[in-house]
């Protein structure tokens, strides 16, 4: 299903993933994804509407989201109806915009389709509507330029580093250890 998605919207998947088991979700919602790819593609944002911040974005969910008991990150969280909603739309706007490829800026075009979605009401309160997420990502105003992949790798792996050692369990020491693997394999150059 995820053949088609960019490093970076995978990214923003496993972001959405975490924030899920954070705020002790059964399922990955919309607000999720919304937060995963304000992790991955901060800069997406911005560049669709210069007043969004993902600083309110992530306050907007603090604030209206329930909050549980974190959930182990190894326990599989499955993705919700609306959010299965969300990337099934954001593989129709690629396919209409003849894209290969589906990256963080589709997922949000698929976030925006699922009106009444806590997701769709914080971007539109950010000034970012589908229509002018629409427009700026035809006109190629978005995706973000290329970054470095050394250096996303180094900011991943201090990351993970710091959540894994102010814990100190060892459940997210393995997990840590996992995902340095998995960054190990990353190639560092662009084909």
């Amino acid at each position: 299903m995820f053949e088609r998605y960019t490093e970076p919207a995978r990214r923003a998947l496993f972001f959405a993933r975490f924030e899920s088991s954070q705020f002790g979700s059964l399922s990955i919602e919309p607000e999720h994804l919304l937060l995963g790819i304000a992790r991955e593609g901060g800069p997406l944002l911005a560049r669709i509407s210069p007043s969004a911040s993902v600083e309110a974005i992530r306050s907007a969910v603090d604030t209206h989201a329930q909050t549980r008991e974190k959930v182990s990150t190894s326990i599989e969280i499955p993705f919700s109806t609306p959010t299965k909603m969300a990337l099934n739309y954001c593989a129709e706007e690629a396919d209409s915009l003849n894209h290969e490829h589906i990256g963080p800026e589709h997922l949000l075009l698929g976030l925006l389709h699922v009106d009444g979605s806590m997701a769709e009401s914080i971007l539109r309160g950010q000034g970012i509507t589908l229509d002018a997420a629409r427009e700026a990502v035809a006109a190629g105003v978005v995706p973000a330029p290329p970054r470095d992949v050394s250096s996303t790798i180094a900011q991943i792996r201090q990351r993970v580093y710091d959540l894994a050692g102010a814990s100190g369990e060892a459940e997210k020491q393995a997990i840590a250890a996992q995902i340095f693997a998995a960054l190990d394999n990353i190639p560092r150059s662009r084909t």
